[in-house]
């Protein structure tokens, strides 16, 4: 996840070049000439100097050095595999204040950051932003993840609401819920999921739903009703097909008085249905 702690936002330096590189972006997007690209990086400076009155204000040095100083606390804690879990559980609380406090600090340089944005926006023409359309901010590593994830649980719900390729839906929801589970399980001496309707231990609703997908996943119901019998059906069937043709051909050749090769002849049976017996 790509600057969760606020890192970036909170470093003069990192800050700054993320601005630089963002009106270079708008800059080629839009296709500027070299007098509007004068005046972006103008903006840009004007923009750089608010950066330096926020980050030299007595308030906000406070403020930021006593976020990175319980931010140190509390990753020291997450990080030590000895730690106890009533230490554990008190970093989780103060993690989600931590992110609330992040949110509160970093709210003046986004609005800056947005400010600066619509600013060099406003010095292209009609005719650019036409033909360029709208300026979108490149894709992070979290955006394509989040993509993915919204994709792939709209496929596989459907799949297993239609029965549609109704076991590769549930091996693939069984590994999805497998991998929620083990992100923040709940076992004895870890702290509890903040998102947690309740409290479990060791078995919670995650597990419970990819056991239900793994017994999907063995058990063919996809072949008795939805839209996989409807659309392959012909495959199972061929299967069943030959697979009773060989068990009949099998079995002709295990009983070669009954119909078997030519030439056989068969032994002749009494009224009583016992052979040889008249």
């Amino acid at each position: 996840m790509p600057d969760v702690n606020g890192l970036d936002t909170l470093q003069i330096e990192r800050i700054k070049a993320a601005w630089t590189a963002d009106v270079d972006r708008l800059a080629g997007h839009y296709r500027f000439d070299k007098d509007q690209s004068e005046k972006a990086f103008a903006e840009l400076k004007k923009s750089e100097a608010f950066l330096d009155i926020w980050f030299t204000d007595k308030e906000m040095v406070e403020k930021r050095w006593k976020y990175f100083d319980e931010l140190r606390e509390v990753q020291a804690t997450e990080r030590n595999p000895g730690a106890l879990a009533f230490q554990r559980e008190r970093a989780a609380a103060k993690r989600k204040d931590l992110d609330a406090e992040r949110k509160l600090l970093t709210a003046d340089l986004q609005a800056e950051a947005a400010r600066l944005r619509d600013r060099v926006t406003a010095l292209a023409t009609e005719e650019q932003k036409q033909a360029a359309g709208p300026y979108a901010p490149p894709r992070t590593q979290l955006d394509l993840v989040n993509m993915l994830t919204m994709y792939g649980l709209v496929a596989m719900g459907l799949g297993l609401m239609l029965g549609l390729f109704g076991r590769l839906s549930a091996l693939a929801g069984a590994i999805f819920l497998g991998q929620i589970y083990l992100s923040m399980p709940p076992w004895p001496g870890l702290p509890a999921s903040p998102i947690a309707e309740g409290h479990y231990l060791i078995v919670n609703k995650n597990l419970i739903e990819m056991l239900a997908c793994l017994a999907l996943v063995f058990i063919p119901t996809s072949w008795w009703v939805g839209l996989d019998p409807l659309l392959f059906g012909w495959m199972y069937r061929r299967r069943e097909a030959s697979d009773g043709t060989a068990v009949s051909e099998s079995s002709t050749s295990t009983h070669p008085g009954r119909g078997g090769a030519a030439g056989d002849k068969p032994i002749p049976l009494s009224s009583s249905g016992h052979p040889g017996r008249k």
